[in-house]
């Protein structure tokens, strides 16, 4: 057993000492947590680029098919998109159906995030 004295120092943290440690590590976490939204963010918008130029693809697919995108839809084109957590996709078909405009818009976390918007042209909003 060890015996403590008055002389004897006794060796741990003071309370000021534990304060100073967790409002350093509050600080940090104030500063890292919103970078790392940032960065799951525009990883979830490049995912949804993907996925846009990706429905794409099949649309002309779909044309080359039938000679137009009439009765192209989300649910018979490329029914994945219906699933995604973060982005409502949207396909509007133009005149006489030879023409198409893919709209994504976010929702959870990416709300606050711009449209992101592909035309048959090539078109694209986010270059």
């Amino acid at each position: 057993m060890i015996k403590i004295d008055r002389f004897t120092p006794i060796k741990g943290f003071s309370l000021i000492e534990l304060m100073i440690v967790v409002a350093i590590v509050a600080i940090l976490a104030a500063v890292a947590y919103p970078a790392y939204t940032r960065h799951i963010q525009d990883t979830r918008e490049t995912e949804a680029q993907a996925k846009i130029l990706e429905f794409s693809g099949e649309l002309e697919m779909y044309r080359a098919k039938n000679f137009s995108y009439a009765g192209a839809t989300i649910n018979n084109v490329m029914p994945s998109l219906q699933n995604d957590d973060f982005y409502n996709y949207v396909l509007a078909l133009g005149a006489n159906n030879q023409s198409y405009t893919i709209t994504a818009t976010p929702r959870g976390m990416m709300v606050g995030r711009a449209n992101l918007v592909l035309d048959s042209t090539g078109n694209a909003s986010w270059e």
